[in-house]
Formats: C-alpha cells, sequence, structure tokens
C-alpha cells in the first residue's frame, strides 16, 4: 500500500479527533463562564452593635456578603466610618463615628464601584434624662399564652435601646394568674420570660445580661378572680438590677 492510500484510510480518524478536542475545549469554556455566573453579589445584612450612644464613636461588625478589600463604610448620606477592617468577604470591622440621634442606614461601598445598603440599621439613642425609663417594665400575656402580644412587642422595641446604654443585669420575672395547676402555671411563666429573652436577644442585647425566672401564680399584682384580675395577672415583670 503506497502513502497516499494510507492518508485516505487515516483522514477520517484525524478529522474526528480533532472534533473531539474541539468539543472538549468548547465544554472547559461554557464551565468557566458557569463559574463567572456565580460571583457573589455585595450585600449588607446588618450590624451588631445596632445600637449605640449619640457623639460616641464604638466599634462594630458589618455582615453581609460580596465585601472587597478595601471597602468602605458610610452611616447615612456623609459620615463615613473612621477604620474599616476586611475580616472576609462576609464581615468587616469598623468604628462608627459620633452620630446624631435617630437610625441610620448602613453603606458598603467596594473599590468596583459595586454598593449596598441596610436602611435603618443602625439606632443612635440620646443620653437617658431619666435612667429609670427602662429599668422596670410590665408585658402583659393572653390567657394560656407565651405569645407576645403587638403591644407588648412595640414596648421592647422601644425599650431596648435604653437597655444597651444603661448597665446591670436584666431580671425578667414570668408571672401567671390562678387558673391551672401550680407546676403547668410555674412552666407557663417561665415560657413567657423566655419568649421576652429571646426577643431582646434579637434587639441586641446580650444574653449574658439577662436572668429568668417564674413565679406561677404565686405572686399576683391584684386579687380577685374576675377577667379584669386575671388580665393583670398574666405578665412578666422587667426589672434592671445594678
Amino acid at each position: 500500500m503506497n502513502r497516499s492510500w494510507l492518508l485516505v484510510l487515516l483522514a477520517p480518524l484525524l478529522l474526528a479527533s480533532k472534533c473531539i478536542r474541539k468539543g472538549q475545549e468548547e465544554e472547559i469554556l461554557v464551565v468557566d463562564e458557569d463559574i463567572e455566573a456565580v460571583e457573589q453579589k455585595l450585600q449588607v445584612v446588618s450590624i451588631d452593635p445596632a445600637w449605640g450612644a449619640e457623639g460616641e464613636p464604638f466599634a462594630a461588625s458589618v455582615y453581609g456578603a460580596g465585601f472587597q478589600q478595601g471597602a468602605r463604610v458610610r452611616f447615612g448620606e456623609e459620615s463615613e466610618a473612621a477604620r474599616v477592617r476586611f475580616e472576609g468577604d462576609v464581615r468587616l470591622g469598623v468604628t462608627a463615628p459620633p452620630l446624631d440621634v435617630g437610625r441610620h442606614d448602613v453603606w458598603v461601598l467596594n473599590p468596583d464601584g459595586e454598593t449596598s445598603v441596610l436602611r435603618g440599621g443602625l439606632t443612635i439613642q440620646g443620653a437617658q434624662d431619666d435612667a429609670a425609663a427602662c429599668e422596670s417594665a410590665t408585658l402583659y400575656f393572653d390567657f394560656d399564652s407565651a405569645r407576645l402580644s403587638p403591644d407588648a412587642n412595640d414596648s421592647l422595641q422601644e425599650l431596648a435601646p435604653c437597655l444597651a446604654a444603661v448597665p446591670g443585669s436584666i431580671r425578667l420575672e414570668g408571672h401567671c394568674d390562678e387558673r391551672g395547676t401550680t407546676e403547668y402555671n410555674l412552666a407557663l411563666g417561665e415560657r413567657r420570660a423566655d419568649t421576652v429573652r429571646r426577643t431582646l436577644v434579637g434587639l441586641g442585647i446580650s444574653p449574658d445580661r439577662m436572668n429568668v425566672v417564674s413565679y406561677g401564680e404565686e405572686r399576683p399584682a391584684t386579687s380577685g378572680s374576675t377577667d379584669a384580675a386575671w388580665a393583670q395577672n398574666r405578665r412578666v415583670e422587667l426589672l434592671v438590677i445594678r
């Protein structure tokens, strides 16, 4: 067999080999494009602590995704963090500047120009004219329930900045009305106090500051076996102890 016939026989095999290599190269390119498509998008999720005192700088951590080395952090439209420490693409350590009373947006600005904002993420609390304003409070519950009512939840939202600013431990006392067994009411009172504790933790209050205790039906706020008396006794009392 001469060389020309050999080339005729081998030509289909050579063409098939080139097609396979080309297909493999195209498949690799598609995979590369998919990797680029899943890059993290910049997002600000939270700041801890979410409260600060008027006119005082403080350290905080900003959490989210897609943070870059050299990112800047701004509060509101003009106040920029004096120091930003890159701790990974999901966390930035910052030193917040002195800020005015009110709620401030938290901005993260990446070096590539991408920005993200957490609206109203930081609350600055003014100096307490009366420190006792949040040192005691009473939260009321529905019959046989450990769920916060909308009014009780609103009260905790208002109390949280003050509680964050004052020193001391926080005692949460759970109480019930006279109906039910002693054992059941002790457990229900504890569940009510623990609901308040978990809500305050979500609002930025350290769990290490809070102690939960239940008195069940043993310490009524008012005597009597009426609906009005029972409503006053289904409660959690919050006390700041210095």
